[in-house]
């Protein structure tokens, strides 16, 4: 698309500076600028219809990789979760293009499967089997259980079957909710 494009573009160019340098008589005249304009004229529906059929593709392919964004989205919950072990201990530091490798192998064994939806359950299946197998086995055992409660917390609070109240308060404890247990709170000795 862009190459027709800049081959429109060029066609133009040459048709507006071969006009701007003729005079009346040789525009009338000359043969050369006529069959000039007949050529950018042929090109340029020729380039017209291919850029149709490419907007056409476009639209196609943008439906089909819309069609596995929970499929990155996965990737990208099970990515941050890992990237966030490094909290816990500085020896689980993973990088992104293993993750990656991960990813990309997970998608290459997964089995094929006649429907989109029975494709992308399995896709995300594998994806987040083998992601979680590799990477527990560089943990402690102390940790494994850390690892899965952030992977299972993170696929849930994404689907919104966690409340982000809840999440919060179970991340900072209980805060002050009204009026009248804020008055009732108990001044801090540090003040």
């Amino acid at each position: 698309m862009a190459e027709d494009a800049r081959v429109l573009k060029e066609l133009e160019n040459k048709v507006l500076k071969l006009l701007s340098g003729a005079t009346l008589a040789e525009i009338l005249d000359e043969d050369t600028l006529i069959d000039i304009l007949e050529d950018s004229k042929k090109t340029s529906g020729e380039i017209n219809v291919r850029m149709e059929d490419a907007k056409i593709v476009e639209v196609e392919i943008n439906d089909t990789r819309n069609l596995y964004k929970t499929i990155a989205v996965r990737g990208s919950i099970l990515y941050f979760t890992i990237a966030d072990l490094g909290g816990i201990d500085p020896m689980y530091q993973n990088s992104l293009a293993y993750v990656k490798t991960l990813f990309n192998r997970a998608i290459h064994q997964s089995p094929q499967s006649d429907t989109i939806e029975g494709r992308l359950a399995i896709l995300i299946d594998n994806i987040t089997r083998m992601i979680y197998t590799n990477i527990s086995r560089g943990l402690f055992e102390k940790d494994k259980l850390i690892f899965s409660f952030l992977i299972t917390t993170g696929i849930l609070r994404n689907a919104s079957m966690i409340d982000e109240g809840v999440w919060n308060i179970l991340l900072r404890g209980p805060t002050v909710f009204t009026p009248e247990e804020a008055a009732a709170k108990l001044d801090s000795p540090d003040n």
